[in-house]
């Protein structure tokens, strides 16, 4: 059993007999929403769109997201309340989810936090966070989280190396102990989990004094100078699909994956940054890759269900027609698109959403999980991208 496995903030260790190691498995449904900036907040849009569309937005039990995926969490998160369901299906859904999540794609955020972050004791994260603030989050904390379904914001440690992970009930990482019922803002849950490094991150996280406590005996990685202050950056660092939280836990997986796929490049820059930077972002995808073959690997031996869909499969690719007639040629765009924060054309917008929706209705249609309310998709449902 790992110290991961032992130290799961919701579980007292106990004989471990799944083949992820997990220490509990339910018959629930987890929701993972990838990272990847604004592109993967729009196309995780419709995502939901489609899911809730179906009556399956009430079914889940656990949504983890990570960076870009955070964004849409978090914005379903503090609208979640006032969804009117009927029949499994949120009537108000555009009102109270895809309309602030529009608004926060009309902002320009990553450029100005970044430049706002030269000024001294000005932190670039921070301005972030506070553009989060004022366009969708407005004074919302943790503690104003619903109970059902379980919202799990992660992010990365730059002091251990591991998730940080921020929910209703807890904030936790398995090295350093559990802070139990934060009051913290919802935008800095979100921004941590989206600090893109190193310009719009770390973001700096001050729990009251003795709030975390120790799994256990006390350690080097309990004392002040990890439990003081937080330094946390992009959840993507460690996991970009947010499967931690929830694939030892629940035998159905929803897996939403609007990231970005490394391009070939014929003849690649050789200086020293250049090499540097395309290093980093193959071993970044093939973490990434890995996790995807797991996934397919828990479905082909029915270890889980797992409907998964990225941005960057054609949407033929999923074996079960193309009724929305998404081409090769609009996935290519679509996962093009730049990982950014920041307001893209509005041609660019109403394409990712798009994307999100044909690709999860595809996926859904070719997968072992049941449909509450199986509608036909249809690009007219969805809301104007203004």
């Amino acid at each position: 059993m790992s110290d991961e496995t032992q130290h799961d903030p919701e579980q007292a260790p106990f004989e471990v007999t799944d083949v992820l190691g997990g220490p509990k498995l339910e018959d629930g449904i987890g929701l993972c929403l990838s990272g990847g900036g604004f592109r993967a907040m729009l196309f995780h849009l419709g995502s939901l769109i489609r899911l809730n569309e179906v009556g399956l937005l009430p079914a889940i039990n656990r949504i983890s997201s990570v960076s870009g995926g955070s964004l849409a969490a978090g914005i379903l998160a503090a609208g979640w309340s006032e969804l009117g369901f009927a029949n499994g299906v949120a009537t108000n859904f555009n009102a109270k989810v895809s309309e602030p999540l529009l608004r926060l794609a009309r902002k320009h955020v990553d450029v100005p936090a970044i430049l706002l972050g030269f000024i001294p004791f000005v932190h670039a994260a921070n301005v972030a966070a506070g553009a989060y603030e004022r366009t969708v989050f407005h004074s919302k904390t943790l503690r104003d989280l619903p109970d059902h379904p379980q919202f799990v914001f992660t992010s990365t440690s730059l002091q251990t190396g591991v998730l940080w992970r921020f929910a209703k009930e807890y904030a936790a990482e398995w090295r350093v102990g559990k802070w139990t019922e934060p009051n913290l803002k919802l935008t800095l849950a979100v921004a941590a989990s989206a600090g893109f490094p190193p310009l719009l991150s770390p973001t700096r996280i001050k729990p009251p004094k003795s709030s975390i406590k120790s799994w256990g005996e006390p350690s080097t990685l309990t004392a002040s100078a990890f439990t003081k202050r937080l330094f946390l950056t992009d959840g993507g660092v460690y996991d970009n699909l947010g499967l931690e939280p929830i694939w030892k836990r629940y035998r159905t997986l929803l897996v939403s994956d609007g990231g970005a796929a490394t391009q070939p490049i014929a003849r690649p820059f050789t200086n020293w940054y250049s090499q540097f930077r395309r290093v980093l972002d193959v071993s970044l995808q093939q973490g990434i890759n890995t996790r995807v073959r797991i996934l397919h690997g828990l479905e082909k031996s029915q270890a889980r269900t797992v409907a998964y869909w990225g941005i960057g499969k054609t949407v033929d690719s999923y074996g079960k027609g193309n009724p929305l007639e998404f081409t090769p040629q609009m996935t290519a765009e679509a996962a093009r698109v730049p990982t950014r924060l920041t307001k893209f054309p509005r041609e660019t917008r109403q394409l990712l959403v798009r994307a999100g929706y044909a690709h999860t209705a595809a996926a859904l249609a070719a997968s072992r999980i049941q449909i509450p309310n199986p509608l036909a998709p249809n690009f007219d449902r969805l809301p104007n991208v203004a």
